[in-house]
């Protein structure tokens, strides 16, 4: 896979957009591997109770998620180009600030 740095879904094989975090690019790589249903445990968005990460901060000079308000916005453009590749995602994690896609409990949907 290769990745570039726009928004939305990477449409072209073997392509996907990081949308400047790793979740993104998690969700491009499903697509690409034909998933026509994802469900997201764990991708909060935000700094739950005051950590950058849920294992902690990362090293000094490594990044802490500083710009996660606008990887939230990124999400916007793939939550709308996914649902019209007919693509279900469900967005399973417990505290969210990602709302671009259904929530549920993940033992409703599993």
């Amino acid at each position: 896979m290769r990745g570039v740095g726009q928004r939305g879904l990477g449409r072209e094989p073997g392509v996907i957009h990081h949308g400047a975090n790793s979740g993104y690019q998690a969700i491009g790589l499903a697509y690409q591997l034909g998933a026509d249903r994802i469900i997201l445990v764990g991708l909060d968005m935000q700094h739950t109770g005051g950590r950058s990460h849920w294992h902690g901060d990362h090293p000094k000079g490594l990044g802490n998620a500083w710009g996660i308000e606008g990887w939230r916005k990124n999400f916007d453009a793939l939550a709308a180009d996914l649902e019209a590749e007919g693509v279900e995602v469900i967005n399973c994690s417990i505290d969210t600030a990602l709302t671009c896609f259904p929530q549920a409990d993940l033992r409703d949907v599993i």
